[in-house]
């Protein structure tokens, strides 16, 4: 089995108008979203064993503190294919990587990050497929189950869609938990 882990960047800034897009850094509320999705994710059940991350600046700065909390042992593959990559092109970064891990995590951008787990889904009208569906927004977080022995073996509509989760989603849960 295979598991495929989908992240969208986190929240960016829109202050400096000269800034091309490939280097928008994230704002303050990204950054609060990133280091808060590093720590729940390096803390579930999805931890990934090697991440594929957009080289745009807003991705980078996501994937940073996921790093951090991760620690040496994951690999970053950064690809500038990535960026603004439809889903075609997400799905043969994905086919390319290495088959010795089995949870693997993309973080990169819309529109074909969310075009690619709709794609993906095998039941369309599945719970977690139509939250997808609705919209997936800066930082949010997918997850699929492929039963597959390779990355290469990954198909549209063959995965099955085991969780979907928001950043204010999770950190509201994540507060209730502890009050």
């Amino acid at each position: 089995m295979k598991r495929l882990c989908l992240l969208r960047h986190a929240k960016s800034d829109w202050g400096d108008p000269s800034k091309d897009d490939f280097d928008r850094p994230l704002n303050a509320r990204g950054e609060k979203a990133a280091a808060f999705m590093a720590d729940w994710i390096s803390h579930s059940p999805y931890r990934p064993d090697v991440i594929l991350c957009s080289s745009a600046e807003r991705a980078l700065a996501t994937c940073a503190p996921l790093c951090n909390a991760l620690g040496d042992g994951v690999p970053v593959i950064y690809r500038d294919e990535l960026y603004h990559a439809m889903p075609d092109e997400m799905l043969e970064e994905i086919h390319n990587a290495p088959d010795e891990a089995d949870t693997l995590l993309v973080v990169a951008h819309n529109p074909g990050l969310v075009l690619l787990a709709m794609a993906l889904a095998d039941d369309p009208d599945d719970e977690t497929a139509l939250r997808i569906a609705y919209g997936v927004p800066t930082g949010g977080f997918i997850v699929f189950d492929f039963d597959v022995a390779r990355w290469d073996d990954i198909r549209d509509g063959k995965g099955r869609p085991v969780f979907f989760g928001r950043p204010r989603d999770l950190m509201a849960e994540t507060a209730a938990e502890k009050s």
